[in-house]
């Protein structure tokens, strides 16, 4: 692993769990300077103790639904460290579920963090890119972002929204020298899983083995140390689901057979942790 990043400031949102908690984690151990966003401040606590004395980190309660705290935490790291070189928004939540038997609260809360979240950090963060010259945003949407997820169309939805608002930016933002990059993970094991493996409305979550936020973490240095404009992850399965999204028709036709295997995976998922 390089040091590339070493001295970079990085802010991360939905830092305090999952998949943001393990970037943070990898990035402070890359020597990046930290500006690192949650809603959840007991969580922000215990990873800013995990992550030793020596790294340089700051931590910030901000709810990526309302632009004026996003503005704040924008307005806070430019204060306290000068310039921002990066930011990699995985603040994000699921409430699998029909859509018409779904609670409203629970629509509004996915299309206001997993969608609207992403553009106030867009809109917050761009105009000081823009000042500076330079500047690499890093959305995290899905591979839910590119086939069809039946029992989860709202996530599927703000998914599909972010990584096609990633790629329009990429090339709004040409000869900037800001760069942004969608990310497009499988299934990862935290919290989100567990709440869609307790849920019975949906399952192709678990239509393949479920990753460690760590390879995730990696996926997303990776794209900071060399700026793409989407990134896969797992790389090969990413590109298989690229092309079967393109194929929506033979899709339909074989989600019956995929939908049963995934149900046997979610199965075995779930008494795992009832028993883990």
């Amino acid at each position: 692993m390089t040091k590339a990043l070493a001295g970079r400031v990085v802010v991360v949102t939905g830092a305090a769990n999952g998949i943001g908690r393990a970037t943070a984690r990898l990035l402070a151990r890359e020597g990046a300077q930290l500006e690192l966003a949650d809603i959840d401040e007991r969580g922000l606590s215990g990873l800013r103790e995990t992550l030793g004395p020596g790294v340089r980190a700051a931590t910030v309660n901000a709810d990526v639904r309302d632009p004026a705290a996003v503005e704040a935490l924008a307005r806070h790291a430019m204060e306290a460290w000068g310039h921002v070189d990066a930011v990699v928004n995985c603040a994000g939540v699921i409430a699998p579920g029909a859509l018409d038997t779904s609670p409203a609260d629970d629509i509004a809360r996915q299309v206001d963090t997993n969608l609207m979240g992403t553009i106030h950090v867009a809109r917050a963060f761009l105009p000081r890119f823009r000042r500076q010259g330079s500047g690499h945003l890093v959305l995290i949407a899905s591979l839910a972002g590119m086939v069809p997820i039946p029992g989860e169309s709202v996530y599927a939805a703000t998914k599909f929204a972010v990584r096609g608002l990633a790629l329009s930016l990429d090339l709004e933002l040409r000869n900037t020298g800001i760069r942004v990059t969608a990310v497009c993970p499988d299934s990862a094991r935290t919290a989100m899983l567990d709440i869609e493996a307790r849920d019975e409305s949906s399952s192709l979550s678990f239509s393949s083995r479920p990753m460690e936020p760590e390879v995730v973490a990696r996926a997303i240095t990776g794209a900071l140390r060399r700026p793409r404009r989407e990134v896969t992850v797992p790389g090969p399965r990413g590109r298989l689901i690229r092309q079967i999204g393109a194929m929506t028709g033979l899709f339909a036709l074989a989600y019956p057979l995929v939908d049963w295997l995934a149900r046997r995976r979610k199965d075995a998922y779930r008494r795992g942790m009832l028993h883990g």
